[in-house]
């Protein structure tokens, strides 16, 4: 069997950890068959908004065979302007395709009919979510539902990391909806990610976040904290605003996901904004603080993982990353 994982639909670095874990798990569960790393709908991957430039676009998506496709992430609301025609095509010519590790939030009640009406139409061999609210909307459409999870929580078991060490310990820093916070520590206490006092700073001038982090490399920036450096990771990929991507000491950024999963390993804790960046934390076996409002968080519920306590603060469970794993493995052989 010739099985096809989709892996280019990255809106940043953070959506390649959950779909490379998948394209590792699919290789650990069948050795057998023939695993492959597919294309994702071009539009999602390029945020392509004039039609005249989707239509320059080869959208391999819609060309490439396999027995099986599995798609991931949070693609349900995009299933129409993304999807349907792959989709089409895939059950008219006999093959399957599977959501696992998807999430559809924040949807109207009409999004969820009209979109489990078309799942009902062309039904996925297998549906598995990554946050209970996803499941909850289209469970009732879909026969073979599973209540799952985030594929980024199982990088550590699914993907070899080398960790390494820098002259000093240090914590990951990444923020992406303001400017990174000033990080302290009061004398009395120790250094902990408990300990650690963040004063937040939005913006700039007055600026929004968008003009603001442009002026960020004028200020002047934190380079360690008590003796611990701080290591900003970058999930947003581009050449274009360097003057953003190293405006702050230790900056990294990589066109290898899988390295920052190396960083990852090495550091003492993450702190972040964003969702997969606290998950991988966690998967590593770090705690995270985990500083924004967001529905696509339920990944954190469904694992329950508190991050709406007063810091933000999350610590690793990997009892319940290990039990959810043996499920979802026992799930997908089980309609695969």
């Amino acid at each position: 069997m010739k099985i096809l994982i989709e892996n280019s639909t990255w809106n940043n670095v953070g959506d390649g950890w959950y779909q490379y874990s998948l394209y590792y798990l699919f290789k650990q569960i069948y050795p057998q068959h023939d695993i492959y790393l597919g294309e994702g709908p071009i539009k999602r991957a390029f945020r392509i908004k004039k039609e005249k430039l989707l239509n320059n676009a080869l959208d391999l998506i819609n060309y490439q065979e396999a027995d099986l496709h599995v798609f991931s992430g949070p693609m349900i609301k995009s299933i129409f302007s993304d999807y349907q025609t792959a989709i089409k095509k895939i059950k008219a010519r006999g093959a399957n395709y599977v959501f696992i590790s998807v999430s559809g939030t924040a949807l109207s009640k009409s999004e969820i009919t009209e979109i489990g009406e078309f799942l009902e139409k062309y039904p996925p061999l297998f549906f598995s979510s990554r946050d209970e609210e996803t499941y909850n909307n289209f469970s009732p459409y879909v026969k073979n539902s599973y209540n799952g999870m985030c594929s980024a929580f199982l990088v550590g078991k699914t993907i070899k990391t080398h960790p390494f060490k820098l002259e000093k310990p240090f914590f990951i820093s990444s923020f992406y909806m303001e400017l990174e916070p000033f990080f302290s520590v009061k004398k009395s206490e120790v250094f902990s990610i408990e300990n650690l006092e963040i004063h937040h700073k939005k913006k700039m001038y007055g600026l929004p976040f968008k003009y603001s982090r442009h002026l960020n490399f004028s200020r002047t920036h934190q380079k360690e904290v008590d003796n611990h450096l701080i290591v900003r990771t970058i999930q947003n990929l581009n050449t274009r605003f360097n003057h953003v991507n190293f405006a702050v000491p230790n900056s990294f950024i990589s066109f290898n996901p899988l390295t920052y999963l190396d960083v990852t390993m090495s550091s003492e804790f993450v702190i972040s904004d964003r969702v997969h960046a606290c998950a991988i934390g966690l998967a590593m076996g770090k705690p995270a603080r985990f500083l924004f409002h967001t529905p696509r968080a339920g990944i954190f519920d469904r694992l329950k993982f508190n991050y709406k306590n007063e810091l933000g603060l999350m610590y690793p469970n990997p009892e319940i990353i290990d039990e959810e794993y043996g499920k979802l493995i026992d799930q997908i052989k089980k309609y695969i």
